[in-house]
């Protein structure tokens, strides 16, 4: 396959869109839809909050490997081990548009559900958790959206090789 291109996102920029991404989020549900902080978060409750925090970022992680293997070979799908994070890549392309479902699906999936939550359960403590998860999955999903939009770019028939932080974008093979 011949190489067309790739899509190599600043961090500092991306990290800056996600903060404020975040903030967006935390004013929404903390302030428009007026969540509260269960008293049981304070003191050793927090524990289980930071533990609920990691737990997120790997079932995110997680959603991009399950829906990568409905694209390219089990085999080919890598999860590597960062410095406080994880990230998954694969050795195989994906045709761009099965790309995008790819690197959309844990931004898409948690907020669903944390929005489904939110409004099915009257629990101080699940709307909490669910804000909680709607945050992670909505500001957690903006490297993958800025991939994404990168990736469109693109003719609809190239490949694009998932290396992580970036991609390689390739024409369709003759």
């Amino acid at each position: 396959m011949n190489k067309i291109g790739q899509v190599r996102p600043n961090v500092y920029l991306m990290s800056l869109v996600a903060c404020i991404i975040g903030l967006g989020c935390y004013f929404l549900m903390f302030k428009v839809f007026g969540v509260s902080v269960p008293s049981w978060v304070k003191g050793p409750g927090s524990i289980l909050v930071i533990t609920y925090f990691i737990s997120l970022i790997f079932i995110h992680e997680l959603i991009h490997m399950i829906a990568a293997y409905f694209f390219v070979p089990v085999k080919s799908v890598r999860l590597k081990i960062k410095i406080l994070t994880w990230e998954v890549s694969s050795d195989k392309p994906f045709k761009r548009n099965n790309y995008l479902i790819y690197t959309l699906a844990p931004g898409f999936l948690l907020s669903l559900i944390a929005i489904v939550l939110f409004f099915v359960f009257s629990s101080m403590n699940v709307k909490y958790l669910s804000a909680i998860l709607f945050l992670f999955g909505f500001a957690g999903a903006t490297g993958d959206m800025w991939l994404a939009l990168g990736a469109l770019k693109y003719p609809r028939d190239c490949y694009v090789l998932d290396k992580g932080a970036e991609l390689e974008i390739f024409e369709q093979p003759e």
